[in-house]
């Protein structure tokens, strides 16, 4: 994945009906967009202005099962991540979004994991 160790969270948007997430971060003088597109749902956590990025990585779907099992069951009844049955029904909607596991760590401020059919970083 393109670097982005360091980068600074300048602002970032959701684009609900796209299904997209952009984070505009920067280094210096250096500006990148982290785009996320189908998004399927996201969770993010301590926002706040100069969190900084360590790194984003794609995890295996399990670990999102694995990690997210308290929050699943805390949300269910909510009807989040979408309405589902069982973590087995989750598992198959996840599955046919066609979607990928990406946890974005921070070492100050905003951190969290997007599930989305893709992300790519561009320089702006």
């Amino acid at each position: 994945m393109n670097y982005i160790h360091d980068y600074e969270i300048d602002r970032f948007s959701i684009d609900f009906k796209e299904s997209k997430i952009v984070m505009e971060v920067s280094l210096e003088s250096q500006k990148k967009q982290i785009i996320f597109s189908g998004v399927f749902t996201y969770k993010f956590e301590e926002e706040m202005p100069y969190s900084c990025i360590s790194d984003l990585e794609e995890m295996p779907m399990v670990s999102f099962f694995k990690e997210n099992k308290d929050l699943l069951a805390q949300n269910k009844k909510y009807a989040w991540p979408v309405r589902y049955n069982t973590l087995e029904d989750l598992n198959d909607k996840i599955k046919q979004a066609n979607v990928r596991y990406f946890v974005l760590d921070s070492s100050y401020g905003l951190n969290g994991w997007v599930l989305a059919e893709k992300v790519e970083i561009v320089e702006v």
